[in-house]
């Protein structure tokens, strides 16, 4: 729950998208930070920081104010409801007229978690998977904080989203990619920061005498603040298996001292108060016993390698840096191995198999061996008659065969099918003969099958990769249809289908239809003829 009590200051950060001159901003992403006491405030922002957005004639307007705690969480609350205007600072001294209590729109807002409950970030920051995207909420910083956050239409930013310099913009100053954080898009946020502890200090003790390892946690309370109200809550894991759940109060002095005998599994924690809620959360994560570090003189410089980027003669050059090699490695242990065996990494390694079958399943990774043709031609086939929606098929060497090969197995009914071909598929001494029978299997496809497939041709050869479009699913394929199987092939789900969709319209914008594409190169051979 939030006690407002026990913070001193609130900093809003606000951006809007205003849309057209002399009108009101959209809200497009803002923060209420409350801040402990004894923490000071930012100095107050001169002004209003904006960014346009390309040459759209949007604008991307940005400012910092300072309210008192009720202030800040009264303008956070009023939001969505209608005559919605931006905060207006508690200092005098602080307001700019045209810039502080002008209107903005918001649309209706959702709240999550239900108020006036606060959350805390729960993200993986272990080594193996350390990355920003991991964390739920980065605008929070590295200060330990509990968020409420209130979601509103993601609507009317797509033009925003697709400037890199605007997106940026807002990234630096509240501290989101809202390209990659999409969910926060005309969306506000309150971040009170933990009021009660500064610190906690977590670590392993060695062995020592007749006692085992033991874990050591001290907790550092803000100046002014108690330890009073806290518990902490342990949990261990050991081959994936929970072996401890425990809690303890926490002393008046911070300190708790706890004996493992071995600490061979992950420890993980949360620390509760009896009025605030969850305040701190750690996941269970092993402790470093050992550290091997390699030294090795680095030289003033490596060589620098000119390359041609291509084939062809005349084609343009290229420089990268070598490798800088060295003549003597040093190399140094640090720390020292468990006393008793482990077999957590024993489990673990079985675990990481098992993960990478599950993720091959689910990305549909499928080896088709040499000579394997009719086993691959009868996959393709029996996705095709799962689609639902749509089909696409890009691969610059599709031609009339493959039409009566794997198309008779779409859906009429339901199917849209759209085709995406090169020059490269009909280059042949007899090309006019080639382009006839791509027609007539394509009027024999809609008259046998009914089903309708509108055919396109690159006229120049920009694609090289070959895809299969299922409804939402985009596959990449090894080789063309042509040959898939032939000799040994690899097909697989691509985990982010939209960007390589989005590349396919723009190549079909580029495209000619098949028969302006015919009608085109008959008309060359004439030319040529006469």
């Amino acid at each position: 729950m939030l006690k407002p009590d026990y913070y001193a200051g609130a900093v809003i950060r606000l951006a809007t998208l205003q849309k057209q001159r002399k009108q009101a901003g959209h809200l497009l992403f803002a923060t209420v930070s409350l801040l402990p006491r004894g923490r000071p405030l930012p100095p107050p922002m001169e002004g209003l920081d904006s960014c346009p957005v390309g040459k759209t004639g949007q604008t991307v307007h940005f400012r910092r104010v300072h309210l008192s705690v009720q202030e800040a969480i009264d303008w956070y609350r009023s939001l969505g409801h209608g005559n919605d205007k931006s905060p207006i600072p508690s200092e005098v001294s602080e307001r700019v007229d045209n810039l502080d209590g002008v209107n903005i729109e918001t649309s209706t807002l959702n709240d999550s978690p239900t108020w006036p409950h606060l959350g805390l970030p729960m993200n993986d920051t272990s080594f193996t998977f350390l990355s920003d995207r991991s964390h739920p909420a980065p605008f929070v910083g590295n200060t330990p904080s509990r968020i409420h956050r209130r979601f509103g239409s993601q609507a009317g930013f797509d033009l925003l989203l697709s400037d890199e310099k605007a997106v940026a913009f807002i990234a630096r100053r509240l501290h989101v990619d809202l390209r990659l954080y999409r969910e926060y898009l005309g969306s506000v946020a309150l971040i009170a920061q933990d009021p009660v502890l500064k610190q906690i200090d977590h670590f392993m003790i060695p062995a020592s005498g007749d006692r085992g390892e033991r874990i050591f946690y001290r907790f550092i309370p803000r100046a002014g603040e108690s330890l009073a109200g806290l518990t902490l809550t342990t949990f261990d894991e050991q081959a994936h298996l929970l072996t401890d759940f425990s809690t303890w109060k926490i002393p008046a002095n911070g300190i708790l001292d706890i004996d493992k005998g071995d600490c061979i599994g992950a420890y993980g924690y949360v620390v509760s108060h009896s009025e605030h809620g969850v305040l701190a959360h750690s996941p269970p994560y092993p402790f470093v016993r050992q550290i091997s570090i390699n030294m090795h003189p680095v030289s003033s410089g490596g060589v620098n390698v000119s390359v041609q980027t291509g084939e062809a003669a005349d084609s343009p050059r290229m420089e990268y840096l070598a490798a800088e090699r060295s003549s003597y490695v040093t190399q140094s242990l640090i720390g020292e191995a468990s006393r008793v065996p482990n077999v957590s990494a024993r489990v673990g390694d079985a675990v990481a198999l098992r993960e990478k079958l599950a993720n091959a399943k689910q990305y549909g990774q499928c080896w088709f061996p040499d000579g394997s043709r009719e086993e691959a031609m009868r996959f393709i086939q029996g996705e095709l008659r799962r689609a639902k929606s749509k089909i696409m098929i890009a691969d610059p060497y599709l031609s009339g065969l493959q039409l009566g090969q794997f198309l008779y197995a779409a859906n009429p009914e339901t199917i849209s099918v759209t085709l995406l071909t090169s020059g490269l598929a009909f280059k042949t001494k007899d090309q006019s003969s080639k382009l006839e029978d791509f027609k007539q299997r394509l009027n024999q496809l809609e008259k046998d099958a009914k089903v309708t497939a509108k055919a396109y041709v690159l006229q120049s050869p920009i694609l090289h990769d070959r895809f299969l479009v299922i409804d939402d699913v985009v596959w990449f394929l090894g080789n063309s249809l042509n040959t898939l199987g032939d000799k040994a092939s690899l097909i697989v789900k691509l985990p982010n289908p939209d960007e390589i969709v989005d590349q396919l319209k723009n190549m079909l914008n580029e495209a000619l239809s098949f028969d302006d594409y015919m009608t085109r190169q008959n008309k060359n051979k004439k030319d040529a003829e006469s």
